[in-house]
């Protein structure tokens, strides 16, 4: 019997089991909670989040505290029991969605029986985000965030971090192919390949990092709850590696009640030829009601390639495929304690990379060695959380590998190795194995004084080998390199209410680094050992003021610092010199940025318009990049000190209860000010998005009869211009470029259909990506966008 024969059978086998369970429609329309007795608002959160809603209007005004609710109950009779009294009522806005507000004084009513509200029902709710360790709408939260929910995210065809291009202001990433890539925030970039460097931007899954120095593992964005994206340093939370930002992936729980199944079909055509298919599964079984559940999500997806290469006679070269899953196990412990076990794993392969040379058109390139790369990513975690009316504590722990293989086209620079003219290749793997451990507990909510604290360790080693040589001959040239990784780290932040629309907010994370650097380089007979030991330590400080001047708007002011590690150069030639004018460092030193942001958070027309404006100011200084040395190997420079002054929005607009706008924009200028003498005369620009990025975006749903909904969503999507290198060239720089999307979706009660079309223009802009680095640097490359590619999905729930 074949594998596809018995994961059919397995998935069939769960299908039936799911229809025929006799649960599932004893508990319909009613949700598990826990709450604690607590102040209304916060009820209201944790509401919000174990019952998987959003909310709407104004939570502030509800006063008093809500009762304790255990047990299995209507999502309308937990908000009765805990708004009584509150002065507060409820109305509900969608399916998933209520709104809250103040009530008109009324008689004593039945539960289940909404109070009149003062607002019309066609607010815009939010969902709640817990990336501050803490409930909060994202709009009531005093700083930049945005949150993408499942449902923005399933009816947006998103599959990726890379997809919320266009979807959140100032998100973009480096367009170098499936699991090569890195993800940006706010225009900033260290340049756009992954090396010796930590990230910028901090990767997240639930509680746990699935980064350190690696590219984004791409992972599939399959039953997941929301996605959170903090924009700024995050250094007091989240630490070292996290000066652009966080993206946090917050995955759904399994359900303790009910028994569930999802599944996804897809088929694409790309324009010129080539096709994809995509499948997702997820099954939902509780295996002792209210106690102990377990959830499996499974996926897999292929696609063919477009770039052409006529020298190898090959079309469709850069044909990807991923597969993976995630399986949960959670356990309500007791009242006010619970564990999730759970396990990811995805792997992805690609054939080759994805650009062109311009000579030839975006689309073909004529290499005479081909570039797959793999990507393989797997983590186990388990977090214990609990909450009571005397605070909450999560404490999580995980295991995590990646590894990732690429090979270079390396035939233009093999004499330099002393290799005859012909097909030469450079291949590196590199394999991260992490250990993380942390612990928050925070107060409970309400209070004048309320805060959290943190402990945080990590203990990883990361092997990177490097190899170039002939494609018949032997290696000319290889590293072998590990490098021992520790960090240890205590945090915490409290927020003192100076008045009812006052409050101000103090934090710091104190850090401990340490790292053991060992290499070993062959290049013929020859060798050159190294060994390093770097420790580092400090504080990484925050402060912001919030004021509310009237109950729909929020301002704040906040001052943050974010940080990275340094580290060791290793590799190159035999005869490459160090700590010498115009080279490599042998040690690079940490980096630091600073950022200084004034935001405004406002909501008008009953609710029905929400925006968020920023201006910030960041203070990068000793700035890490990774570059290249003429011969295509790779060090890393502390290139100077750079500026970046910008502008974000972010606004959504219900216009009518049938159809949504959404727009987002940033504006920036990435710039290098103070250049690093050790550098050659490029250095005097900083690599990044220059210009601005804006998207607007509708989603227009019409009611038709028999219970069915046509939904029609848009986008279109404004990049500015790219900085790739350190180069002040202008005609080094990508061009701007518009791109679209599209989509209509048949939605009939468990069963959906819809039409996906990507670039939308069929546009062929070269994107933020680079080549590769062995190449002529005199032989323009293209990174083009995929082309437009038209995707047929099928859903289904049961």
């Amino acid at each position: 019997m074949s594998f596809v024969s018995r994961r059919a059978r397995v998935w069939a086998g769960a299908a039936l089991l799911l229809l025929a369970c006799p649960a599932q429609a004893a508990v319909k329309g009613k949700v598990r909670l826990n709450l604690a007795s607590k102040p209304v608002r916060a009820a209201l959160l944790d509401l919000a989040l174990q019952a998987d809603l959003s909310l709407g209007g104004d939570l502030d005004p509800c006063r008093g505290r809500a009762p304790a609710i255990l047990g299995r109950l209507r999502v309308e009779d937990a908000l009765d029991l805990i708004l009584s009294g509150s002065g507060c009522g409820w109305q509900r806005l969608e399916d998933a969605a209520f709104l809250i507000s103040p009530t008109r004084p009324q008689p004593a009513r039945p539960l289940s029986k909404p109070v009149p509200l003062v607002s019309p029902p066609v607010a815009l709710g939010e969902v709640i985000i817990t990336a501050q360790r803490q409930p909060n709408l994202p709009g009531r939260t005093p700083f930049a965030v945005s949150v993408v929910s499942s449902d923005q995210a399933r009816r947006a065809g998103l599959g990726g971090l890379g997809d919320l291009e266009g979807e959140v202001a100032g998100l973009s990433t480096t367009h170098l192919g499936p699991g090569r890539d890195k993800v940006m925030l706010r225009g900033l970039s260290d340049g756009a390949f992954s090396g010796q460097t930590q990230s910028i931007v901090a990767l997240y899954l639930d509680e746990t990092p699935i980064t350190y120095n690696a590219p984004d593992p791409n992972l599939r964005l399959a039953d997941v709850e929301r996605v959170e994206v903090l924009r700024g340093p995050q250094g007091t939370l989240y630490g070292g590696g996290s000066i652009g930002g966080v993206v946090r992936i917050v995955t759904r729980k399994p359900d303790l009640d009910t028994a569930s199944l999802d599944l996804t079909a897809s088929v694409s055509a790309a324009g010129g030829g080539g096709f994809g298919k995509a499948w997702e599964a997820t099954v939902n079984l509780p295996l002792a009601s209210g106690r102990l559940a377990l959830r499996a999500v499974g996926y897999g997806e292929t696609r063919d390639g477009y770039i052409r290469n006529p020298a190898l006679g090959l079309r469709g070269a850069n044909a990807s495929a991923r597969k993976g899953g995630r399986l949960s196990l959670r356990g309500q412990v007791s009242r006010d304690w619970a564990l999730t076990l759970a396990l990811t794993g995805q792997s992805i392969a690609t054939d080759d990379t994805q650009y062109g040379f311009r000579r030839l058109g975006p689309l073909v390139r004529d290499n005479l060695v081909r570039e797959p790369h793999e990507n393989r990513f797997s983590q186990a975690s388990l977090t214990v959380s609990g909450q009571g009316s005397w605070g909450a504590v999560s404490a999580s722990a995980a295991r995590l590998r990646h590894r990732f293989e690429s090979r270079y086209d390396a035939s233009g620079v093999a004499s330099r190795f002393g290799l005859p003219s012909g097909p030469a290749a450079f291949d590196e793997a590199k394999k991260t194995d992490l250990t993380v451990a942390e612990i928050t507990y925070s107060t409970p909510s309400g209070a004048t004084l309320s805060g959290l604290a943190g402990a945080f360790v990590s203990a990883g080693r990361t092997r990177t080998r490097s190899a170039l040589s002939g494609l018949a001959g032997p290696q000319a040239y290889g590293e072998d390199r590990d490098d021992d990784i520790r960090e240890a780290a205590l945090y915490g932040e409290g927020t003192l209410k100076v008045s009812a629309s006052l409050f101000l907010t103090a934090g710091v994370r104190w850090f401990d680094y340490g790292l053991d650097a060992r290499s070993r380089v062959t290049q013929g007979p020859g060798k050159r050992r190294f060994d390093g030991v770097g420790n580092e330590s400090g504080f990484s400080p925050k402060l912001l003021v919030g004021w509310t001047p009237i109950a729909d708007v929020l301002v704040y002011a906040e001052v943050a610092e974010g940080y990275r590690a340094g580290g060791f150069n290793t590799g190159g030639r035999l005869d490459q010199a160090f700590d010498q004018d115009g080279v490599p460092a042998r040690r690079y030193r940490p980096d630091t940025l600073w950022n200084y942001e004034l935001g405004v958070k406002a909501r008008g027309w009953d609710g029905r318009l929400q925006t968020r404006l920023a201006i910030f100011e960041a203070d990068w200084r000793s700035i890490q990049s990774d570059q290249h040395l003429g011969d295509g190997l790779s060090y890393t420079a502390n290139i100077g000190s750079g500026h970046n002054l910008g502008l974000e929005l972010e606004t959504s607009w219900r216009v009518s209860p049938r159809l949504d706008l959404r727009a987002a924009a940033l504006v920036s200028n990435p710039s290098l000010e103070r250049r690093d003498p050790a550098l050659d005369a490029r250095g005097v620009a900083l690599a990044g998005i220059n210009g601005a990025l804006a998207s607007l975006a509708f989603d227009y749903h019409r009611d038709l009869p028999g219970g069915h909904r046509l939904r029609a969503l848009g986008r279109l999507r404004y990049v500015g211009h790219g900085r790739l290198d350190l180069s002040p060239d202008p005609a080094a720089r990508t061009p701007d470029y518009i791109e679209g999307a599209a989509a209509l979706t048949w939605e009939a009660g468990r069963w959906s259909l819809g039409v996906h079309v990507d670039n939308l223009f069929g546009r062929r802009a070269d994107s933020f990506g680079s080549g590769n680095p062995f190449h002529d640097p005199k032989d323009a490359v293209v990174t083009p966008l995929a082309p437009r590619t038209v995707t047929l999905r099928a859903s289904s729930r049961f």
